[in-house]
């Protein structure tokens, strides 16, 4: 029992780097978008993937040591969580206290990363608005060029021929 846990703790680090990894990257995709920075964004964005690519690889392996778990304690595996193993190993085992750190590490560093992609998630519709007026004041500006109204093509010039025909008496 003490290996397979061990190998959890193993995986639970692993995962917590990674998202200590995304948070950075995350922090990086904010800064990419408010200096609207597009070949940047798309490098971080590329990273990201490969870091959530890792961490799917880590959920995979982290189910299959609950799975061990399970079978080695005979506890049900939909029921599983790290709270039930502790308490079935002994809080007082030096690898629970282990456990019991990484979680609540793991826990924080995935509660940052969540904080701040909502924020990137408002950064990035505050920059599309700021498109959406940006397009909407140019397509109103050339709009303002075009006189809207009831008058005969040229009447101007009629106008303006009479004035100058007047002036001449």
């Amino acid at each position: 029992m003490a290996g397979i846990a061990h190998e959890l703790v193993n995986v639970l680090k692993e995962q917590k780097e990674c998202y200590e990894g995304l948070y950075t990257l995350a922090t990086y995709k904010a800064k990419a978008v408010v200096e609207k920075d597009i070949d940047f964004l798309k490098e971080v964005v590329s990273r990201e993937e490969e870091f959530i690519g890792r961490v799917d690889i880590l959920d995979r392996k982290r189910e299959e040591t609950f799975k061990d778990i399970s079978q080695v304690t005979g506890l049900n595996l939909e029921d599983l969580t790290l709270t039930k193993i502790i308490t079935k190993i002994g809080p007082e085992q030096e690898i629970c206290k282990e456990l019991i750190n990484i979680r609540k590490e793991l826990l924080a560093v995935m509660e940052k990363v969540k904080n701040q992609n909502n924020r990137n998630k408002r950064l990035i519709q505050q920059s599309m608005d700021f498109v959406e007026f940006t397009l909407n004041a140019i397509q109103t500006t050339r709009l303002q060029g075009i006189e809207v109204g009831y008058s005969r093509p040229g009447y101007e010039n009629v106008q303006e021929m009479r004035r100058v025909f007047d002036a001449r008496k």
